[in-house]
């Protein structure tokens, strides 16, 4: 019985996608290798196994990170809906260098607000958002980190908090 393993780690992430298989071959007794069609099967196999975790990397990474859009305009600065619910940020992580326009939408039970600090932006922030509204904020982002919390009570304490990475 031959028992295959194939893992994929990818940079920054905190996961690791495997897939397991085992295959029993048959194995010729007189010559101790393995029959030419088992050995096509197999490879066979490892390439489905490794196109379906390249197929399932790709697209959690295309997930995780929604493109911002522009203004109709064109020329204006880009938008990025930030899902303020309780006690979470949701939004891109990793974002290119330029203007913005944060719209914090408070899909949440409990009233948020969205702050931001980082190169070149001190302590940008919305009013309170009670359940249900939006506020918008506009920066500049240059290359560097920015963090991005919910100053309302203990909520960054409670996890309303995010580093966006821009560059």
């Amino acid at each position: 019985m031959v028992f295959l393993m194939l893992s994929l780690f990818r940079p920054g992430a905190e996961f690791v996608v495997g897939a397991a298989m085992l295959i029993k071959a048959n194995e010729n007794r007189s010559s101790g290798r393995k029959s030419s069609g088992t050995r096509r099967a197999l490879l066979g196999v490892l390439l489905g196994v490794v196109v379906l975790v390249a197929a399932v990397c790709t697209g959690a990474s295309a997930a995780a990170s929604p493109a911002p859009t522009a203004h109709a305009g064109g020329g204006g600065p880009r938008l990025v809906v930030v899902n303020m619910v309780d006690f979470r940020l949701l939004q891109p992580a990793f974002l290119p260098p330029g203007l913005y326009t944060f719209r914090a939408v408070n899909n949440g039970q409990a009233p948020h607000a969205l702050q931001i600090a980082g190169p070149g932006v001190t302590n940008a922030r919305t009013p309170v958002v009670q359940a249900g509204q939006a506020a918008d904020l506009t920066v500049a982002l240059r290359p560097g980190v920015y963090d991005f919390w919910c100053p309302v009570g203990n909520h960054r304490q409670m996890g309303m908090q995010l580093d966006v990475y821009v560059g």
